[in-house]
């Protein structure tokens, strides 16, 4: 995500622009940040975590393949990508 950003940057001229396809992945990623330090703490619930592993694939998932689906990617996101010829 960091080299997206600076990707971003020199592309587009800004670093984040709340673009769904961003949000969703910063959410993701943060998932993944929290499953993996809770897993790090000593006493840790086998089963919450097993949850929390659950609920960030789908959240992945989200990430990949719905977030084509939702209102606000449709035509303004700059990370739609469409074979539609005007």
């Amino acid at each position: 995500m960091l080299f997206g950003a600076l990707w971003a940057k020199e592309a587009w001229g800004h670093y984040w622009s709340w673009d769904p396809k961003e949000t969703w992945a910063a959410i993701t990623w943060l998932s993944y940040l929290v499953y993996v330090h809770y897993r790090n703490l000593p006493h840790h619930r086998e089963r919450l975590a097993l949850w929390m592993l659950i609920v960030s694939f789908v959240l992945l998932q989200m990430c990949w393949w719905g977030i084509n689906y939702l209102p606000s990617a449709q035509g303004s996101s700059v990370h739609t990508y469409s074979n539609k010829q005007n």
